[in-house]
C-alpha cells in the first residue's frame, strides 16, 4: 500500500471522501429538513475537504509553507468542531447553543499559532491537529451512544463505532509521530484507512435519519393524535397470543362525555379526553398497556394481575378521574369514568371472549349509576356483544 500511494495522493482521496460525505449531507438535508445538524455535519465536512486540498497543494510545493500550514490547520480543526456539532445535533434532535463553543477550538489554535508559529513545524502541527481531532472525534462517538438512552436506534451503535475507529487512527497518528516507531502503522496509511471511516460516518449518519424518520412513522401509526395515548391498533398488538391466564383487563368510559361537548363545545371534550390520557398514563406500572380505543372509551391492559389488584388499581384510578382538575373558558368541567374489570380464567377462546366480559361489566357500572367500578364476576355477560360494538360506546 505504502509502495503504491505516496501522501499527495492519499490526501486527493482524502478530500474527496469529505467531499462525497458533505453531498450526502445535503441531500439528507433537503429530503429531511427537520433533522437537525445535517448542514452542520456538511459545512464541517466541506471544510475538511477545503484543508485537505490546501495541504495537498503545500505537499505539492504549490504554496508557501507560510499559507497553507496555518490555514489548512485552522480549517481542519474548525471542520471537525463543526463536525462534533452537527453530531451532537443529529444524535440529540434538537439545537444546543452552547455547543458553538466548540468554535472557539479552532480561533485558539490560530491565534496560538500566530503567536508561535509552531504550525511551520510539521511534526507538531500534525501531532496537534490529530490529537484535536482524536478528541472530537471521541466525543462525537460518546454523544450518539449516550443519546441512545432517549432514543434507542440500532444504526448508534455502528455510527459510534465508526467514530471511534476514526478516532483511533488519528491517535494513531499522534503517536507515530511523537513515538516513532511504536505503533506499525505510516501516517499514509492511516491517512487511507481514514478514507473508509469518512464514508462509514457518512453512510451510518444517513442510515440514522432513515431510522428516525420510519421510527416516526410506527410512532404516528400507533399513537392516537389527539391525546397522545397509544391507539386501538397497537394495543391489540400488544395482548399476547396465548397464555393470558393471571391477566386483567379494564375497559374505561367517561361519563356523561357527550353532555360535555353539547355544553362547553368540542374543544373543552378534547381538553377532557387529554387530562384523563395523561392521568393514567402518568399512573401506569412497567408493563402495563394503555390506549384509546375510540370516543371517550380506553382500554387498559394489566399483565400477571390478580382482579383483587386490578381492582384495587381501578379504583385509585377512578378517585384520581374523580379529583381531576380541567377547565375550559375558566369554567370548571367535573369528570368522572366507569370501568369495567374482567380476569383472565384460561378457558377464553380469544381475547373479545375477554373484552366481551370487561365490556359487560362496564355496562354494569354504568347502569348502576356510573363514576364505579364494577368487575365481570358480578356481572352478567351478554351473549349479542362483540369487541368491535365495545369500542362504539358513548357516555
Amino acid at each position: 500500500m505504502n509502495a503504491q500511494l505516496d501522501l499527495a495522493t492519499v490526501l486527493l482521496l482524502h478530500k474527496s471522501s469529505f467531499l462525497v460525505g458533505a453531498f450526502c449531507f445535503l441531500y439528507a438535508r433537503w429530503q429531511s429538513p427537520r433533522d437537525e445538524g445535517l448542514g452542520i455535519l456538511a459545512s464541517g465536512f466541506l471544510f475538511l475537504a477545503l484543508a485537505s486540498t490546501l495541504a495537498g497543494y503545500g505537499e505539492q510545493k504549490l504554496l508557501p509553507a507560510y499559507l497553507w500550514t496555518l490555514s489548512s490547520f485552522t480549517l481542519g480543526i474548525g471542520g471537525y468542531a463543526l463536525f462534533w456539532i452537527g453530531v451532537r445535533r443529529l444524535s440529540a434532535g434538537r439545537r444546543r447553543k452552547a455547543d458553538w463553543f466548540a468554535l472557539s477550538i479552532p480561533v485558539a489554535g490560530a491565534a496560538i499559532g500566530l503567536a508561535t508559529h509552531f504550525h511551520v513545524v510539521n511534526y507538531v502541527r500534525a501531532s496537534v491537529f490529530n490529537a484535536t481531532a482524536f478528541a472530537l472525534l471521541a466525543a462525537s462517538a460518546v454523544a450518539v451512544i449516550a443519546d441512545r438512552k432517549c432514543e434507542p436506534l440500532p444504526v448508534r451503535a455502528l455510527f459510534a463505532a465508526a467514530m471511534a475507529v476514526g478516532a483511533s487512527l488519528c491517535l494513531a497518528v499522534v503517536v507515530g509521530l511523537v513515538k516513532p516507531g511504536i505503533i506499525p502503522i505510516t501516517t499514509t496509511y492511516a491517512f487511507f484507512l481514514s478514507i473508509i471511516c469518512h464514508f462509514a460516518i457518512a453512510f451510518f449518519a444517513l442510515v440514522l435519519v432513515k431510522e428516525r424518520a420510519e421510527a416516526e412513522l410506527r410512532r404516528s401509526a400507533d399513537t392516537d393524535a389527539l391525546t397522545g395515548a397509544a391507539n386501538r391498533r397497537w394495543f391489540l398488538t400488544q395482548l399476547p397470543g396465548s397464555n393470558w391466564h393471571g391477566d386483567c383487563l379494564i375497559v374505561m368510559d367517561l361519563d356523561f362525555f357527550k353532555r360535555i361537548n353539547d355544553r362547553y363545545g368540542h374543544h373543552a371534550g378534547d381538553q377532557a379526553l387529554i387530562a384523563f390520557a395523561d392521568l393514567i398514563r402518568s399512573s401506569l406500572r412497567k408493563g402495563d398497556c394503555f390506549a384509546r380505543l375510540g370516543g371517550e372509551e380506553f382500554g387498559l391492559y394489566l399483565p400477571q394481575t390478580s382482579e383483587a389488584q386490578a381492582f384495587a388499581i381501578a379504583e385509585r384510578l377512578r378517585r384520581a378521574v374523580e379529583n381531576l382538575a380541567v377547565t375550559s373558558n375558566e369554567q370548571p368541567i367535573a369528570l368522572s369514568v366507569s370501568m369495567g374489570l374482567a380476569a383472565a380464567r384460561g378457558n377464553e377462546s380469544s381475547w373479545e371472549d375477554l373484552f366481551n366480559r370487561a365490556d359487560a361489566a362496564l355496562y354494569e357500572a354504568k347502569r348502576s349509576g356510573r363514576n364505579r367500578v364494577t368487575s365481570s364476576s358480578s356481572a352478567p355477560t351478554p351473549t349479542s356483544t362483540s369487541m368491535e360494538a365495545s369500542f362504539g360506546r358513548a357516555g
